[in-house]
């Protein structure tokens, strides 16, 4: 280690020592001839593992910050490289981190953090348009050093890299700080490019802003209104809502762009606020003009329901642009905030349904609870349940939900009894209090076909099995079941149970069923021609739809889901031709 008041280079005084790190240690040195301070971070050769590839490392940013000249980059000055140790002689940023500044302080003011959001994005901007563009890729509130007059400086360049146009996918590595790097940073996920700073700004701004660090769990960026309601609907928490799409497309693509609306939060806020000023204006200079207690009425409820509409709409797009399993719950959070501003739309759960469905599975673990709580919550305040809301106000729409939900737990599910016959109530559900049995409209009538025969399904499932010994008593028969799923195959093509993962499911569940039921279908009389032309027309679908899957279809996993539902299929098959030869 350097000694205070030993001399670097015949030109350089240690005076203190400022900081350190894992592998160095930050002093400050003054050049008594300029009368100038100076930082000297000493690495030592004695101190790390490589040395030689942590020394490649020092060289490749020292070179790159010695091309560089802005307001709020440090200057690089001298490298020595001594006996023992690697010295970079660079400017010295008198003030504290931000990160100092975020424990001791907490949340910071808007104003303050905008301030900072735009100095930073000055300063990589400037890196951007180097040629090669130099990407930062670490940006947090630890990197970044406050003046005392104000200002910011960015530090610790260990993690920047020139950009490189042709480079392939595998060129990005892990690089960066968990909570605060882009996906793509983490490999496999595409390129860093500018759009990666621009993630790491915003998770950065989002610290600061807030108090909560990305960086510990669960490592989400929330909206800022979950921390603060005060921040829903404003510019600064739409602009960090952009800035940290999962995939860079949705992001700002320039800090250009990024600095413009950060220059004009203000304005971004009152986009919002101005629609509801408005409102409530209209309705105060109604009630002020005429003076009629009913016109008053009448403008408090259109001003309540068109900022209701504003605030539900706000929350779905939020939810819609909340993508990946890793943001389900901050998905569903959105979705239930939606909920509770209307619990009679049936647009949020439209949305919430379409995202279980996608995939073609049903999660009990991760699915089932938040789904039941969106359906089943009492809001503050009221006290029926939030689909006894959307009955009320749109009964063909909870019709849907309803119907939909029992899909899910006859099809999408592991299959159990337990959520077959939970399902039950959920198609009674539709076709009772939903009206679906009473409806003039085609394809609501054939929604309710099926929903019947899959409730017929459910609910004699238990007495079927418990039954299966003395099965010809029983009102209900395996013929029945049989001639049931039959019924359904040949009536219901895979792209006609609204979305092909659900006809996939539906002939899989059908699949799963023949290998269950294979004996009893056998022993109630259904004959193995039956049994194997049904197969037969299982397989047949299943391995058409398969040869016309889009991309999308394709990225979803339904590859998979074909290739389970022809596994059952081959596995009834084994077992009917066993039975075929006596042997069952």
């Amino acid at each position: 280690m350097l000694q205070i008041g030993s001399l670097v280079d015949n030109k350089y005084k240690i005076l203190s020592e400022v900081g350190h790190g894992g592998m160095s240690v930050v002093y400050l040195a003054i050049n008594e001839r300029a009368n100038k301070t100076w930082a000297v971070k000493e690495i030592r050769k004695d101190g790390v593992c490589d040395f030689e590839a942590v020394k490649q490392g020092l060289v490749v940013e020292t070179d790159m910050l010695k091309k560089l000249n802005h307001q709020f980059l440090p200057s690089i000055i001298d490298v020595i490289d001594t006996e023992d140790s690697f010295l970079i002689v660079m400017d010295y940023i008198e003030g504290k981190s931000l990160n100092s500044v975020l424990k001791s302080g907490g949340a910071q003011p808007q104003d303050l953090v905008v301030k900072w959001g735009i100095q930073l994005c000055d300063v990589l901007g400037y890196l951007h348009s180097r040629e090669p563009a130099i990407i930062y890729r670490d940006m947090k509130p630890a990197n970044v050093m406050l003046r005392p007059n104000g200002d910011i400086t960015l530090i610790d360049f260990g993690t920047a890299r020139e950009f490189k146009n042709r480079a392939m996918v595998e060129d990005t590595t892990c690089l960066g700080t968990r909570g605060y790097a882009a996906p793509e940073q983490f490999g496999g996920r595409g390129q860093t490019d500018a759009r990666t700073d621009i993630y790491c700004l915003g998770a950065t701004l989002y610290h600061l802003i807030t108090g909560h660090s990305p960086a510990e769990p669960p490592y989400e960026i929330k909206p800022l209104s979950y921390w603060d309601p005060s921040f829903y609907g404003s510019g600064i928490e739409q602009i960090i809502a952009k800035c940290c799409q999962q995939d860079p497309e949705h992001r700002y693509q320039s800090c250009a762009e990024l600095m413009y609306d950060l220059e004009n939060v203000h304005s971004l806020d009152l986009v919002t606020q101005r629609k509801r000023t408005q409102k409530w204006a209209a309705f105060v200079a109604s009630a002020v003009m005429f003076g009629v207690g009913l016109l008053g009425v009448v403008g408090f409820s259109v001003a309540k329901n068109a900022a209701m509409t504003e605030s539900y709409d706000y929350y779905i797009s939020q939810a819609e642009m909340t993508t990946g399993a890793e943001n389900f719950g901050t998905f569903v959070d959105y979705i239930k905030r939606a909920i509770d501003v209307d619990p009679g739309g049936h647009r949020a759960y439209d949305v919430l349904l379409s995202r279980i469905e996608e995939d073609g599975k049903f999660s009990a673990d991760t699915e089932w609870s938040p789904l039941l709580e969106c359906l089943n919550d009492e809001g503050e305040g009221r006290n029926q349940a939030n689909d006894e809301y959307l009955k009320d106000s749109d009964t063909d729409g909870y019709a849907d939900i309803q119907f939909r939900v029992g899909k899910l737990l006859f099809l999408m599910s592991e299959g159990n009894d337990a959520d077959l016959r939970r399902s039950v109530g959920y198609f009674n559900k539709a076709l009772n209090e939903g009206g679906m049995l009473d409806s003039q409209d085609q394809d609501v009538l054939q929604k309710a076909n099926i929903a019947s025969s899959l409730a017929t399904i459910g609910s004699s499932l238990e007495s079927l099995t418990a039954g299966s010994n003395m099965y010809t008593d029983q009102e209900y028969e395996f013929a029945d079941l049989f001639e049931d799923l039959n019924m359904l195959v040949s009536n219901y093509s895979i792209d006609s149970m609204g979305g092909r993962q659900y006809g996939i499911a539906l002939y899989n569940r059908v699949a799963a069923m023949m290998v269950r039921y294979s004996s009893e279908f056998r022993n109630d009389g259904i004959s193995i021609d039956a049994i194997t032309q049904l197969l037969d027309t299982l397989e047949g679908a299943l391995t058409q739809v398969n040869s016309t899957l889009t991309d999308s279809e394709s990225r979803h996993g339904f590859p998979e889901l074909i290739s389970n539902a022809l596994r059952n299929v081959a596995t009834a098959r084994n077992n009917i031709n066993a039975l075929a030869g006596g042997v069952g």
